[in-house]
């Protein structure tokens, strides 16, 4: 999977992350963008006019068929239902249609400064400028064409829009997959649905990692379940900030301390509906997805990762 890309170049902060005179002001600087982005938000019904990329339909037996979408000329996308209000985290998620194309559904991933999450106050934390945020994951989906239409979504390209408030943003422009994520899924009356997704979940992040890049947001909430059943499939549907993995990562190992972090959380989402899922992943799922059961299991493995240089998230 991976292309040996070299690691995305964050570009240097605006302001002095260790000057607490500077995050001041450019904490005070968001709060009051903030404000008037909030006074003049996205709508319903509001048209930006974006230039399409086009992406190459995946010739895989289980891939997705490429939208039809105009990818010649400039396209108007009207905004339609909103997804992911955003604030305070890192993007705004909409549908949107092709308006000369209006059985066509897209979903545009909105990364507005103002709306953005703050600057936390500790030097050490991390913090990272909402143009490297779009401009990172717009990377990612690049340097990943042969996933595209199969474990993560058809994209369209990055553009650069002007909000209501008069803001410059930039807009992901992405595939729209019907399908349930963790909260639908929870919400069904099919414990093995929730099974068939924690399953296949598990699979996506160890086929991710072993062809060599690194998820850095597993929460159930970014993994899609799709298809039908006897036939479902798993997308993944953030990629924020992940990164290509050094040739000599232990993958399998990194594989497997991912596929531990996302069943953690899944069970924590769904243990009012299935409370044996434990159980369950235990005599189902591969030894290496297994999840941790205690601390000091977790420490020991954080230990071994870290020997091998690899990062904790």
């Amino acid at each position: 999977m991976s292309l040996e890309a070299v690691p995305y170049e964050f570009r240097e902060l605006h302001f002095n992350r260790r000057s607490e005179s500077d995050v001041s002001v450019a904490y005070d600087e968001k709060m009051a963008a903030r404000e008037l982005a909030l006074q003049a938000p996205l709508r319903t019904g509001l048209q930006f006019t974006l230039a399409l990329e086009s992406p190459l339909q995946n010739l895989g037996p289980n891939a997705r068929k490429l939208p039809r979408v105009p990818t010649l000329s400039p396209t108007v996308l009207q905004l339609r239902d909103e997804l992911q209000r955003g604030i305070g985290g890192f993007s705004q998620v909409w549908t949107a249609v092709c308006v000369d194309e209006p059985e066509t559904c897209l979903v545009l991933k909105i990364i507005q400064p103002s709306i953005c999450c703050g600057i936390p106050p500790d030097p050490m934390d991390e913090y990272y400028e909402p143009w490297d945020l779009a401009h990172n994951e717009a990377w990612v989906y690049q340097h990943l064409p042969h996933c595209q239409g199969l474990l993560i979504p058809y994209f369209f390209g990055l553009s650069t829009i002007v909000t209501p408030c008069e803001e410059e943003a930039w807009v992901l422009v992405l595939e729209f997959i019907p399908g349930l994520t963790v909260n639908g899924v929870a919400d069904s009356a099919s414990i093995s649905n929730i099974r068939d997704f924690c399953a296949l979940a598990v699979n996506a992040v160890g086929e991710f990692v072993r062809g060599g890049w690194i998820l850095r947001d597993i929460r159930p909430p970014n993994f899609l379940l799709t298809g039908a059943p006897g036939a479902w499939a798993v997308v993944i549907i953030d990629l924020f900030l992940s990164e290509p993995l050094e040739s000599t990562t232990d993958r399998e190992l990194l594989a497997s301390h991912q596929a531990q972090s996302f069943l953690s959380k899944f069970v924590f989402c769904v243990e009012d509906v299935d409370n044996d899922i434990y159980a369950w992943a235990k005599r189902n799922l591969p030894v290496w997805a297994l999840p941790i059961h205690s601390d000091s299991e977790e420490e020991e493995q954080a230990v071994h990762l870290e020997s091998h240089g690899l990062d904790i998230f």
